[in-house]
């Protein structure tokens, strides 16, 4: 079975960017973001906001996890056929279970991009996104599901002073990557 890469952290953390670019140092390679599995409901998506309702949050957590378990589908199929697989994923509560699966397999290899939190919520106020506004408060959430969180098993990298380049470098480095080299 070829590469299982999930790259986690909280909004903000640069894991889309960070993980296309590992994708991109493979050589036959599929990034999945799982917001974008997310997103690809046509009605009944929750968005991120500050004041979701108890049924927003069951709502949420539900689609999360559909999003997950798809994740680790497409994940499973693409390995088995020789594709490395790159997943960037928001880290939630009930993250650690619903990738329970995932994390069974042999192998597969577990980043948390972990900068302080002060510098998290500085790139989301220059990112300008979308939903951004809405993601600040979500920022301490995070660090305090991710502070007890057990790390065994998990590249931990603070990446708050580096740049994308020595980001990426230093996951690849970590996975064993030579970059633009790699090897299924």
């Amino acid at each position: 079975m070829s590469n299982i890469v999930l790259i986690t952290g909280s909004a903000g953390v640069g894991k889309s960017t960070i993980s296309h670019r590992v994708a991109e140092n493979f050589p036959k390679s599929i990034h999945i973001q799982v917001d974008n599995l997310r997103e690809m409901m046509v009605k009944g998506m929750v968005p991120p906001k500050i004041d979701w309702s108890e049924e927003e949050i069951q709502q949420v957590l539900q689609q999360f996890q559909w999003a997950r378990l798809t994740a680790i589908y497409m994940a499973k199929l693409y390995a088995s056929q020789g594709v490395d697989v790159v997943i960037d994923d928001v880290f939630t509560p009930n993250f650690v279970e619903q990738y329970a699966a995932l994390f069974e397999i042999s192998g597969v290899q577990r980043v948390l991009l972990y900068p302080k939190a002060s510098t998290v919520i500085e790139r989301i106020k220059q990112r300008g996104g979308p939903w951004d506004h809405e993601l600040i408060p979500f920022v301490s959430l995070t660090y305090d599901l991710l502070e007890p969180m057990p790390k065994d098993g998990w590249i931990v990298l603070d990446s708050g002073e580096w740049t994308i380049d020595q980001t990426v470098h230093e996951v690849l480095s970590n996975l064993g990557v030579v970059p633009g080299n790699a090897q299924s």
